[in-house]
């Protein structure tokens, strides 16, 4: 130990930041481990009556994570974004892991990145080689597809056919997404943003003066993106938002 006469000011004002460090970080401790608890009690709460879909609630992640981040300093939003996104991510493994599989064949560290910092480490996630395996695989409520677009492969006119049951709830690639989130989720916990379609013919708009921003075609099918408050599973082809 070194004897405290001998310590420069320098030196002193170092350890006593260390130590309020020391003393943040066990509060942080308690919180997180407190945080943990509570998050290992509301997964039952989650199954919507219909019967139970995959425990994610993207509507409140989006509405807590907006509000974090409007609370946090400018400098410090793209840090609070991405600590949040852990914790989130670990107290949803308290009821049960997130499964995840990711298909890209292009540029798959993007996709696999993007996914990764949506769902966080505590996810179970791999790289799989075909889409519709994956499609199946979440359909049956055993986790989340994450789905890359523009590919050889139009997966996603699935949505209105085989895999109905299952909503796009998130996006990755900025903000004209290369890929798509999609899972057996509860229509109602949906977040609030753009709607996604999927329609035969791509109408340029939805007659409201609300135009659509078109993401991939394949043999007169559109995926598309549009501001319009449409309802999943209606007539206009909504198959899920992104927030």
């Amino acid at each position: 130990m070194t004897n405290p006469a001998d310590l420069s000011p320098e030196h002193m004002a170092l350890a006593a930041l260390r130590h309020e460090i020391d003393l943040l970080d066990d509060e942080l401790l308690a919180l997180f481990e407190r945080r943990l608890a509570i998050a290992a009690r509301v997964g039952k709460a989650k199954d919507a009556p219909a019967g139970p879909h995959v425990k994610l609630r993207p509507d409140r992640e989006k509405m807590v994570l907006d509000r974090v981040i409007a609370n946090a300093d400018p400098d410090n939003r793209e840090a609070v974004e991405s600590l949040w996104r852990q914790i989130v991510g670990w107290g949803l493994a308290r009821q049960g892991r997130i499964q995840v599989q990711v298909w890209s064949p292009v540029e798959p560290t993007r996709a696999f990145d993007g996914a990764r910092l949506r769902f966080g480490a505590a996810a179970d996630m791999r790289a799989v080689r075909d889409p519709q395996a994956a499609l199946k695989w979440a359909a049956e409520g055993h986790g989340v597809a994450v789905l890359a677009i523009n590919t050889d492969d139009a997966w996603w006119t699935g949505l209105r056919r085989e895999w109905t049951g299952l909503s796009v709830f998130d996006g990755f690639g900025g903000d004209i997404p290369t890929a798509l989130a999609v899972g057996k989720i509860d229509p109602a916990a949906l977040p609030n943003g753009r709607r996604v379609i999927v329609d035969i013919g791509g109408d340029a708009g939805d007659g409201g003066g609300k135009r659509r921003q078109g993401l991939a075609t394949h043999h007169g099918w559109t995926l598309s993106l549009t501001d319009a408050p449409v309802s999943v599973g209606g007539a206009e082809g909504c198959v899920g938002a992104v927030g």
